[in-house]
């Protein structure tokens, strides 16, 4: 994957955290912006030698939602946040 490419999708990928924080925040857990960001680590991201570090924000996000409980929503908004800032690091070495 070339470096535009990649950081299309780390913008994509940051934009579903994005919404899916919010979601969160307002007490929703989106099965659908979930699956999009499996999708979009699926399809390249997490193969990039790049971005191994975004790996274990993920998994951690990926296992504070697996029981949503309306105490376990503040800690997956803490992921969503340490898996933004991880984009915005892998991005920003980028260009």
């Amino acid at each position: 994957m070339n470096d535009l490419d990649l950081v299309r999708s780390l913008r994509r990928l940051r934009r579903t955290v994005d919404m899916l924080q919010t979601d969160l925040r307002h007490g929703r857990v989106s099965e659908e912006l979930i699956a999009e960001i499996e999708t979009r680590m699926e399809h390249g991201i997490a193969t990039e030698p790049r971005c191994t570090g975004l790996v274990a924000p993920v998994d951690a996000l990926r296992e504070s939602i697996l029981t949503p409980r309306p105490e376990l929503l503040a800690d997956t908004i803490r992921c969503c946040e340490r898996l933004k800032d991880a984009i915005e690091e892998v991005a920003s070495r980028l260009g």
